[in-house]
């Protein structure tokens, strides 16, 4: 049996929060109702919320996106509307005989004062639950917990992971393609990241510009070499998708990082518009050394202490670059350059590793 990638896990995973979520509100609705819990409501409810889950998901594909704000709510308007349309037509089959089966009958039965309100509260429970669906989306699962949950109201000290990721050559590419095609460009290359991210656990923290910042917890960062991997899956999945970019803009997507980690002080900060932000040194310095990926030529820079906490180290390629004095700072910092698995390094040590094996 193949098995399941995480980007279908995911999706599986939301379709079940919606329908869980839709029915538990069914069943809040009719025990105030009714004082009972109704089981064919709560698995109506459920199948509502999975039919709503399935428009959302298309709904949040790219040409769909790709539309004004009001086309898109004007499309699950509609989409809406179809599936309680379907349900209830559905429902009220079940009560009458195959000879009974006429459209006149559907919309009779559906205009019943019973029938027309538990439509109208579905409308709306399938309004509010998209919603916050959508918020989620906006704003990340983890950040809206912890909006929900107050744990930032307080300032919290944490050691976190940092990777900067930043596109190579994109002053040129943006004067080349203009500013709506540049954007484009960039927004299907953070498209193509999704998978990548999800397989990692990474944050997205904020973007500026044409850079993006991920971040973990240290323990997620370093398991799996989570913070490292990043890159190459990243990497993997933009040079699997080179045809369609070079086709579509004339330029492929390539990117450089920077990873350190280091304590800093996360707080929710705001009052017309609340966000969590992390302050410390590590994220000056992070992008200090972002700064440099050009100089040394070097797809990955990693401070050598978050190094030596990565896992099975001896299987990485890397070169040693030794203290470094950051621009703007008097502490040196030591560096180690990566060299990705499909970098031309990489590719040249297996070719020397295995001419040496057959001689």
């Amino acid at each position: 049996m193949a098995k399941i990638g995480i980007l279908k896990r995911k999706k599986i995973y939301k379709l079940l929060r919606f329908g869980f979520t839709t029915s538990l509100i069914y069943g809040i609705i009719f025990f105030i109702e009714t004082k009972k819990v109704i089981l064919p409501q709560l698995a109506t409810g459920f199948v509502f919320g999975m039919m709503v889950g399935i428009l959302e998901e298309i709904a949040s594909h790219r040409r769909i996106l790709s539309i004004s704000l009001p086309l898109q709510f004007a499309f699950k308007l509609i989409g809406i509307f179809f599936i309680l349309f379907f349900i209830s037509s559905i429902l009220t089959l079940s009560f009458v005989t195959f000879s009974e089966v006429e459209f006149d009958t559907i919309l009779s039965h559906l205009k019943q004062k019973e029938i027309s309100s538990s439509i109208i509260s579905s409308f709306f429970v399938a309004l509010m639950v998209s919603g916050y669906f959508q918020i989620e989306r906006l704003i990340g699962t983890n950040l809206l917990i912890n909006y929900l949950s107050g744990r930032y109201r307080k300032p919290k000290k944490e050691i976190r992971v940092f990777h900067f990721l930043d596109l190579r050559s994109s002053t040129s590419i943006s004067e080349k393609l203009g500013n709506e095609t540049y954007y484009s460009f960039l927004n299907d290359a953070i498209y193509d990241m999704s998978q990548s991210i999800m397989e990692t656990k990474a944050e997205i923290y904020q973007y500026v510009g044409d850079q993006i910042v991920f971040t973990w917890p240290l323990d997620k960062g370093i398991t799996n070499n989570n913070c490292l991997r990043l890159f190459e899956k990243i990497t993997d999945k933009l040079e699997s998708r080179k045809a369609y970019y070079l086709k579509t803009y004339g330029y492929e997507p390539k990117f450089k990082a920077a990873i350190h980690a280091g304590i800093v002080l996360a707080a929710e900060i705001g009052h017309i518009k609340k966000d969590i932000v992390y302050s410390g040194d590590v994220l000056n310095v992070t992008s200090r050394m972002e700064s440099l990926c050009n100089k040394y030529n070097a797809d990955i820079l990693i401070s050598k202490s978050l190094f030596n906490l990565l896992e099975r180290k001896h299987e990485i390629i890397y070169e040693d670059l030794g203290q470094m004095t950051l621009k703007g700072k008097d502490e040196k910092l030591e560096l180690i350059k990566i060299f990705p698995s499909e970098s031309n390094f990489q590719k040249e040590r297996k070719e020397l590793e295995k001419a040496l094996k057959v001689n």
